[in-house]
């Protein structure tokens, strides 16, 4: 009797401590999370009102958006000193839109592209939360979002790839209910169509959903959807083919199309981004594989969709914002896994191991710094600002844009396309070389990152400017040296 009275104890307590111990570790999961989210807004705060460079793309969408808004093209020939916009025109209106409203700026852009990353991590926590029986899954969804800095500073510095990511993750979650409607169908049509004009790589969340109804078997949303999605995304194709006189196309398309593919970048790429995230991939790829198998998650399908799309960053210029929409995946797919206790209930000794191994990885996210600009960042831009405030006139300036923008000044040479376009021949480097010698640019602010690359363009640059101040200015990835050049007296 005694035995039997031991036995029932047994049963009754190891199960509770059991619970007690993946609660106390699931717990202390979520205050690591929440402790270095706290942390990424605080530095993220520093970016947000510092007046310059930060990303090497603040003040190129402000410039575009800007001609774009007042009717001046922004698709047109390699014949011009001045470069084509190299994107699709979402993103550039709407910073366009907030510079009409501030006038030319960094901090919006940044905000803007914060504001993009909660409301996504806003739908993966509400993703997580339908049918989840553990109340903190959710949080460590939402959490893990903005944990890891190697991922998480991509928010703030490519405000593009968070946009587009944004809405697709948003068109995504309006056909997620197990009852759709036509109205939310003909949301996530509008959704799709504008996350593909913000960065076209948006295809493949749209096609996750797509694939989904085809699963299910629900052809009459799959028809719906892809008609909608295609019709939309080909007419304003064609509208803005016409409006830009047929330019469009090669600008916005063809023209990163020129860029080389470099296997070694996406196994770098795909490395950073696996091992920061070593234990949450695995379970995000498993939890999304037992939904593929069984059709019965919108969210497996986007997984899987994400993870080809990020098979993209091989491209030359591609970076770890191409991986924003597989994360925003993985957050889900983790989430989801781990707000079914099933799982943890049948294996309590492997869950507690896992969730160890989850509170370790929680840790080693506090190793990662969270770059901000500092002071002696703010000296050197001062002193690049001021030299662009006392040179009225053109300047030619590579790479950190916002200088110019800020300035009131035009900007001409995209620093990155153009050793790719005189490589193909789409551009003339002596559109750049003539101003050169002619001595046309007040001042020339050089790195020879992207310029060094045309040994005749360096050669114009030096043999008609001479060299009056170097700074070296801070940026998300760390300092960058530039020359300040002024034309020559001879």
């Amino acid at each position: 009797m005694q035995n039997l009275k031991d036995n029932l104890s047994d049963t009754l307590i190891r199960p509770r401590r059991q619970n007690s111990l993946q609660h106390f570790l699931f717990l202390s999961i979520c205050a690591l999370l929440a402790l270095k989210t706290f942390l990424f807004i605080v530095q993220v705060s520093k970016t947000l009102i510092y007046p310059f460079e930060w990303s090497t793309m603040d003040g190129y969408f402000v410039f575009y958006g800007l001609r774009l808004l007042s009717g001046s093209p922004i698709y047109f020939s390699y014949q011009s000193l001045l470069m084509p916009l190299e994107y699709v025109p979402v993103f550039p209106l709407v910073i366009g839109a907030l510079a009409k409203v501030f006038g030319p700026a960094v901090w919006y852009e940044r905000a803007f592209s914060l504001l993009c990353a909660c409301g996504m991590a806003a739908i993966i926590v509400r993703a997580v939360s339908k049918n989840s029986t553990n109340r903190l899954a959710p949080a460590f969804a939402g959490l893990l979002f903005f944990a890891p800095a190697s991922l998480s500073i991509w928010f703030v510095v490519r405000g593009i790839d968070i946009t587009a990511a944004f809405l697709a993750l948003a068109g995504v979650a309006a056909v997620s209910r197990p009852q759709v409607s036509p109205r939310r169908i003909a949301l996530a049509i509008a959704l799709f169509a504008a996350a593909f004009y913000t960065k076209q790589t948006a295809i493949f969340p749209a096609a996750a959903a797509i694939i989904y109804f085809a699963a299910q078997r629900q052809w009459r949303h799959c028809a719906f959807l892809s008609a909608g999605f295609i019709a939309l995304s080909a007419g304003t194709f064609f509208l803005l083919q016409h409006l830009s006189g047929g330019w469009f196309l090669e600008n916005a398309f063809l023209m990163t199309a020129n860029n080389p593919f470099l296997p070694g970048l996406l196994v770098d790429l795909f490395s950073k981004f696996a091992l920061t995230l070593f234990i949450v991939f695995p379970i995000a790829l498993y939890q999304a594989g037992r939904g593929i198998r069984s059709a019965g998650s919108i969210w497996s399908f986007y997984f899987f969709c994400t993870l080809a799309a990020a098979f993209l960053a091989g491209k030359a210029g591609a970076a770890l914002s191409y991986f924003i929409p597989l994360f925003s995946a993985v957050c889900i797919s983790a989430g989801q896994w781990l707000g079914h206790q099933d799982p943890l209930k049948r294996k309590p000794r492997a869950a507690a191991v896992i969730l160890v191994l989850l509170l370790l990885q929680s840790l080693l996210f506090f190793r990662e710094k969270i770059p901000a600009p500092d002071g002696e960042d703010f000296r050197q831009a001062a002193i690049l600002d001021s030299w662009i405030i006392a040179r009225p006139g053109n300047i030619l300036i590579e790479r950190i844009d916002s200088f110019a923008v800020n300035n009131g000044r035009e900007l001409n040479v995209e620093a990155v396309q153009l050793p790719i376009l005189v490589m193909h021949r789409k551009y003339d480097p002596d559109l750049v070389i003539r101003p050169l010698r002619e001595k046309a640019f007040s001042l020339v602010v050089y790195s020879g990152v992207y310029f060094g690359g045309i040994p005749a363009v360096k050669k114009a640059v030096f043999e008609n400017y001479r060299v009056v101040d170097e700074v070296q200015i801070g940026l998300f990835f760390g300092k960058m040296n530039f020359l300040i050049l002024a034309p020559s007296e001879s």
